[in-house]
């Protein structure tokens, strides 16, 4: 039996991608890919330096690594995936695989505060500045668009308000200035809830910590690439795909790796150069979340729209927001853009501005605090502390507990007593 890879995931549901895609089979089952073993001085040379397919030092390319990519990129609907030692990893390499000094990026939704620093204060040092319209308005995002960005960066679903992004727009605003759309899916469970690619997107990035690590607290992230930017029609502004590489004794990447030559970019340059690469037990880890994503996703998703409506009902609690919930200001987006449940994450204020809004963090006996979310385990993070007069944003990552003892938890929590 000839060897195959299992590639042709075209024809598979979702669940059967994330056990089966990037395995390669050979006579004997399952294998892995190829050591790092070079025919000779000369093939090794032509792997360092791109001109050659093959594993050559784990930190360009790793066989485990490999599988993790090549899966999170049929479940995205990509053509090519990169791994990444952290989100906030994937996040730098594709700015500065895109831009460079003298250039910006604009930036189309709220985003973390990690994403914000990076953008705000490491990036800048480096010549490349980002412009932020944290509305999210298309013509707003438009309008900051000029001849020296290279990007339209957005969370697929914005960490700070929740509120889904109108994708489909802002990739017809990017693509008629001539740059890529790059989405932050890291809420969109690695295609679970939603594909950012195929409502337009060209790069989509995420930390795989969140939901696709069982335990959420895995340090990992990802690029995955379309395939599909006019890189060619806009070659001025990317010079970088189509000049001679110094780095590599001149290639040009475009001439061997057309619309693949972003990820490839990326990966022979920034990952070999700066060296953010995903170790490989991580990628082991991760690859055994992906094989019940779906299952947790399902359960999570049930039980945070229960909690969510839960909250709504009681009365000592204000704002809710969760993109399940009808009445959130941009719910008719949500089920535009997620069409299969809403995700674990939700947050709550309080009415009241007195003592309770802060008392009730040590009230919780079963939901915890914690800085990873995304697990199995059901936690809250408390917002920064809100301007006087404001109420503090309470935010839950919904995990796999039954949710009768999670709204019990909450419920005593939330009590006057």
């Amino acid at each position: 039996m000839a060897d195959s890879t299992v590639t042709d995931t075209a024809t598979f549901h979702f669940e059967t991608v994330g056990v089966h895609a990037g395995l390669t089979r050979s006579e004997n089952g399952v294998r892995d890919a190829p050591s790092f073993l070079f025919n000779n001085s000369a093939h090794g040379a032509a792997i360092f330096n791109g001109t050659a397919e093959a594993f050559c030092y784990s930190r360009i390319g790793n066989p485990t690594v490999d599988v993790f990519g090549k899966r999170m990129a049929a479940l995205e609907h990509g053509e090519a995936a990169l791994a990444t030692s952290s989100g906030q990893a994937a996040v730098f390499m594709t700015i500065i695989a895109v831009a460079q000094a003298g250039s910006n990026i604009v930036v189309a939704s709220s985003v973390s505060e990690s994403s914000v620093n990076q953008f705000k204060y490491r990036l800048p040092p480096l010549g490349i500045t980002a412009r932020f319209v944290d509305d999210g308005n298309i013509n707003h995002v438009e309008q900051a668009i000029n001849e020296h960005t290279k990007a339209v960066f957005v969370e697929s679903v914005s960490s700070i308000d929740l509120l889904v992004s109108d994708i489909r727009a802002l990739a017809t605003v990017a693509h008629k200035a001539g740059v890529p759309l790059v989405v932050d899916n890291t809420a969109g469970a690695g295609g679970f809830l939603l594909r950012p690619i195929d409502h337009g997107a060209d790069i989509v990035i995420a930390s795989a910590a969140e939901w696709l690590s069982i335990s959420g607290s895995n340090s990992a992230g990802i690029i995955v690439d379309s395939g599909k930017f006019d890189w060619e029609k806009n070659q001025k502004r990317f010079p970088q795909f189509f000049e001679p590489s110094p780095g590599f004794h001149g290639l040009k990447l475009w001439e061997k790796f057309g619309n693949l030559s972003f990820p490839v970019f990326a990966r022979a340059a920034i990952m070999r150069d700066s060296g953010p690469c995903l170790n490989p037990f991580e990628a082991f880890q991760l690859l055994s979340g992906l094989e019940t994503l779906s299952v947790r996703l399902e359960r999570i998703s049930s039980n945070a729209i229960s909690l969510a409506l839960f909250l709504e009902d009681h009365a000592a609690v204000g704002q809710v927001r969760y993109p399940g919930l009808a009445s959130n200001p941009l719910y008719h987006v949500s089920t535009k853009y997620l069409d299969r449940n809403y995700g674990g994450a939700l947050y709550f204020t309080m009415k009241s501005l007195n003592e309770l809004d802060t008392a009730i963090f040590d009230k919780f006996k079963l939901v915890s605090r914690s800085g990873s979310v995304g697990g199995s385990k059901t936690v809250f993070i408390e917002g920064e502390q809100p301007e006087e007069g404001v109420r503090r944003r309470i935010y839950v990552s919904v995990g796999l507990e039954n949710i009768k003892d999670i709204i019990a938890d909450f419920e005593q929590a939330l009590s006057l007593d």
